[in-house]
């Protein structure tokens, strides 16, 4: 896969003015193991979001650093197609304590002072208010990606 200087998402969601704070997830195929998950910074309110290039190799580069014999493939020979989704915070919030335990990894040293830092911006995402089912773009032609969020129906108290 050839990755362009960047990727931009814009979420629109009819029901709601302020889009800050939501997480989305990349999910991309190298290799016949696990998919690689590599994550948008937090939306601004207007709901604008961008992913460089750089950041991509970062991140594709942890995950071997994370569990080496969990991945392989490179991002050069990756699938073009790829699925973005609103990224589920749930199993990071309830196993907090645990990931505090890892260290942060290589590329994320250079943007976090500490594993807290990290999963404490990660856990405190607003992704829980707002449903998307997702979506799957070939890259690089696509570098723009609107996506239309509706917002999560609370539950009803019994």
């Amino acid at each position: 896969m050839t990755l362009l200087p960047q990727i931009e998402l814009r979420a629109r969601c009819a029901q709601a003015s302020d889009l800050s704070g939501l997480i989305f997830r990349m999910q991309i195929t190298a290799g016949y193991k696990n998919p690689y998950g590599i994550f948008f910074p937090k939306t601004d309110s207007a709901g604008h979001t961008r992913l460089t290039a750089e950041e991509i190799n970062g991140q594709f580069t942890d995950h071997w650093e994370e569990a080496l014999m969990d991945y392989n493939g490179l991002i050069e020979d990756a699938n073009e197609l790829v699925t973005i989704r609103l990224w589920d915070p749930t199993p990071l919030r309830e196993g907090y304590g645990e990931l505090l335990a890892w260290p942060l990894f290589t590329h994320q040293r250079t943007r976090w002072q500490s594993r807290r830092d990290y999963l404490d911006y990660m856990a405190s995402c607003r992704n829980d208010e707002f449903t998307f089912d997702g979506i799957s773009v070939r890259l690089p032609e696509t570098s723009l990606l609107y996506l239309s969020l509706g917002r999560a129906v609370a539950p009803k108290a019994v």
